[in-house]
């Protein structure tokens, strides 16, 4: 049994606890009374039970049907660089053109491309009758969906302070989903039959769209995929781009011979310093800055780069934005003993948010197949986007927004997690400091 939760764990680049949960979480509720039989121990299954078991769950979560389009490539994703809703604008125009002018938008439609002669029909939606209905100009019905009132839709588009909704349709004429999520990663990839004799491309965009837009690639491990290599039209490089991606987290294309050394290259610590751009010096990090930012809207854009560095204070509480995927941002004081040498307060302060700390451990470090919290004296690399801003004395601060954390296991703190009775106020004999 440990063998099969091994084998699945590496596929999936789960923990064996992670794997042997998501495997109970599956047989519960596909299997409920063999699970209730079994009292939820596979312990209690038979040997032959147990190995049909594990065989379906690697089919299901291994090996899922269709391996998306394009070119197979291997390699890590080094950085997630944020998601979007690629609709929001064609969103936001049907819902305020309906809002001023419903019976015009139900005739014309909308043109929110930058090619004007593409046109995307708005119909007026509503619930009725134990389902939602889709009717165009004429009040046709064109599309019936069966459901709850309550259950809205994905195509559904709220018109603010009327009790109808409105849709847009695709070229076939059905209410296409009003969002339409997508999200880049940055991965450090090739093909199978060169990775091993050419190394891996330099730092490419990836780019998830519409089912592959959903899921949280992992960072830090390795990884196989397909997707579409997409030439940029001004010859300036490439990216990547996948609608379907079914992650393989196992080195399976590796063969024997070669496994121990691209096992050894593939560790974190030596992998993005060695293929991301690279700041060995804290010192540098402004200059750094200075020196690789790009002009985009008359605005400074900084570059994309990995530095080590120990931590010395991380803002667990944090501040609330809406623009900060997972609504909070985090902070944490990061320095070195070239820049404590030159200044004894000297740092550099990153910003991680709510989201890159629940799908990708920014503020956890993976030890003895557990991720546990680590504090302040741990070594870290990070991958970040640099930015400046004007401070109120008037000089020049710099910010680095992370888009992946990676803890060096070999080099980390363990934090002590509070246990389930540290608030129990039992012990205290119904005294209460705050009582009157």
């Amino acid at each position: 049994m440990k063998e099969a939760l091994q084998n699945i764990a590496e596929s999936k680049g789960w923990t064996i606890e992670e794997a042997k949960q998501q495997l109970l979480d599956w047989w519960k509720a596909g299997f409920k009374d063999a699970y209730d039989e079994c009292n939820g121990d596979l312990n209690n299954a038979d040997e032959e039970y147990q190995e049909w078991l594990f065989g379906a769950f690697d089919i299901k979560t291994r090996r899922p049907m269709g391996g998306g389009k394009g070119e197979k490539y291997v390699g890590m994703i080094v950085a997630y660089k944020g998601k979007r809703d690629s609709r929001e604008d064609m969103r936001q125009l049907a819902q305020t053109s309906a809002m001023s002018d419903l019976d015009g938008v139900l005739r014309n439609g909308i043109r929110p491309y930058r090619n004007k002669d593409i046109r995307v029909d708005v119909c007026r939606a509503f619930y009725q009758d134990n389902s939602w209905k889709v009717v165009n100009a004429k009040d046709q019905v064109v599309h019936t969906t069966d459901g709850l009132e309550n259950d809205i839709p994905q195509w559904a588009i709220a018109v603010p302070n009327e009790k109808f909704y409105v849709a847009m349709l695709n070229r076939n004429g059905k209410p296409m989903d009003a969002y339409a999520y997508e999200k880049s990663y940055l991965a450090v990839v090739n093909t199978p039959d060169k990775f091993l004799k050419e190394g891996p491309h330099a730092p490419v965009t990836l780019k998830c769209v519409f089912d592959a837009g959903e899921g949280n690639l992992r960072l830090n491990v390795p990884i196989q995929f397909n997707a579409e290599k997409i030439e940029f039209q001004d010859g300036s490089g490439w990216m990547l781009k996948t609608s379907n991606i079914n992650p393989d987290y196992s080195l399976s294309w590796v063969s024997d011979e070669h496994l121990d050394k691209v096992e050894r290259m593939f560790d974190p610590a030596q992998y993005l310093p060695q293929f991301v751009p690279y700041l060995n010096d804290l010192v540098q990090v402004f200059d750094y800055h200075e020196k690789n930012c790009t002009e985009f809207n008359g605005r400074p854009v900084g570059p994309v780069f990995a530095l080590k560095g120990t931590v010395e204070y991380i803002d667990y509480v944090g501040r609330e934005f809406d623009w900060v995927e997972g609504g909070t941002q985090y902070s944490m004081r990061v320095s070195s003993n070239s820049m404590r040498r030159e200044d004894a307060n000297g740092a550099v302060f990153i910003n991680v948010s709510k989201h890159m700390d629940d799908a990708h451990n920014a503020f956890k470090v993976l030890k003895g197949g557990e991720w546990k919290p680590y504090t302040i004296g741990t070594q870290i690399i990070v991958v970040a986007k640099s930015r400046t801003y004007d401070r109120d004395d008037g000089d020049v601060g710099m910010n680095l927004d992370a888009y992946n954390v990676y803890a060096i296991p070999s080099r980390a703190f363990i934090g002590e997690e509070p246990s389930k009775d540290s608030n129990d106020l039992g012990g205290l004999d119904g005294f209460r400091g705050d009582a009157a």
